[in-house]
C-alpha cells in the first residue's frame, strides 16, 4: 500500500509542478483512480500529504482543489536559495574539475536543443540539472536537497516562466554559460555574482507573469 501511496503522491506531485494540474482546478478523486488504475485510499493518502504541502485543499461543500501558487513562498525559497547559491558556486570555482566543466557545458548543450525544440519538460530538469551539479561538486549535495524541499512554489512558479512565451529561455542559457565561464576562470568573485544576478531574474519578471496569469497566484 505505502508504494501505491507514493505513486499516486509522486505522479499527482509531478503534475502540479508541471501545470498538467493547474492552479485552482477542481479534482475528481475518480478521475484520479482512473487515470492511475489505482483505489480510493492511495488516492486519498496521497490528496491528504499534497495538502500538508500546500499544493491541495479541500474546500468545504465544494470540493478539493489544486492550490494556486504562492508568491510569499516562491519568493522566500528564492530569497534562501539565492543567498545560499553564490557561495555554492565561489567555492566550487576552486574545486571543480575539468571533467565537471564538460558535464555542466553537456547540460547547457542540452538545454540548447531542448529550447529549439521547446520542450519544457527536458528545459526545466536540465535546469535543475545545471545548479545541482554545483552542490554536488561543492560537497553540499544535502542542502539541494533541503532548498528543493523548500521550494515546492518557487518551482511551480519557474516552470509557469518557461510557458510564458514572452520570457525567453536564452537568456537562462546565456546566464548559465557566463556562470560557468567565471568558474571555469576560477573567478571567484565575479561566479558569485553572476549567480546572484541569475536568481534575481524572479524579481524582474515576476509583475509579466503575474499580469499574463493572475487566476493563477495568490498572495
Amino acid at each position: 500500500m505505502a508504494n501505491l501511496q507514493d505513486y499516486a503522491y509522486n505522479t499527482i506531485l509531478t503534475e502540479i509542478l508541471a501545470l498538467k494540474l493547474t492552479p485552482g482546478e477542481r479534482i475528481q478523486e475518480q478521475s484520479i483512480m482512473d487515470h492511475l488504475n489505482i483505489s480510493r485510499t492511495p488516492v486519498r493518502e496521497a490528496i491528504l500529504r499534497l495538502k500538508m504541502n500546500n499544493l491541495m485543499r479541500t474546500v468545504p461543500q465544494s470540493g478539493t482543489y489544486v492550490t494556486k501558487i504562492s508568491l510569499t513562498s516562491a519568493l522566500n525559497a528564492r530569497f534562501v536559495r539565492q543567498n545560499v547559491e553564490k557561495s555554492i558556486v565561489f567555492e566550487a570555482c576552486d574545486i571543480m574539475s575539468a571533467e565537471n566543466i564538460l558535464d555542466c557545458e553537456t547540460i547547457i548543450d542540452k538545454q540548447k536543443l531542448a529550447a529549439k525544440n521547446h520542450d519544457v519538460d527536458v528545459f526545466f530538469n536540465l535546469d535543475n540539472d545545471f545548479h545541482k551539479s554545483f552542490y554536488s561538486i561543492s560537497h553540499r549535495g544535502e542542502i539541494w536537497e533541503w532548498i528543493h524541499a523548500i521550494s515546492l512554489q518557487l518551482n511551480r512558479y519557474r516552470y509557469l516562466r518557461l510557458k510564458n512565451t514572452q520570457l525567453p529561455w536564452k537568456l537562462l542559457i546565456t546566464q548559465h554559460s557566463d556562470i560557468l565561464a567565471a568558474v571555469k576562470n576560477h573567478n571567484g568573485p565575479q561566479a558569485e555574482k553572476l549567480a546572484f544576478d541569475h536568481l534575481r531574474l524572479m524579481l524582474d519578471e515576476k509583475s509579466t507573469l503575474v499580469t499574463q496569469f493572475p487566476d493563477y497566484f495568490e498572495d
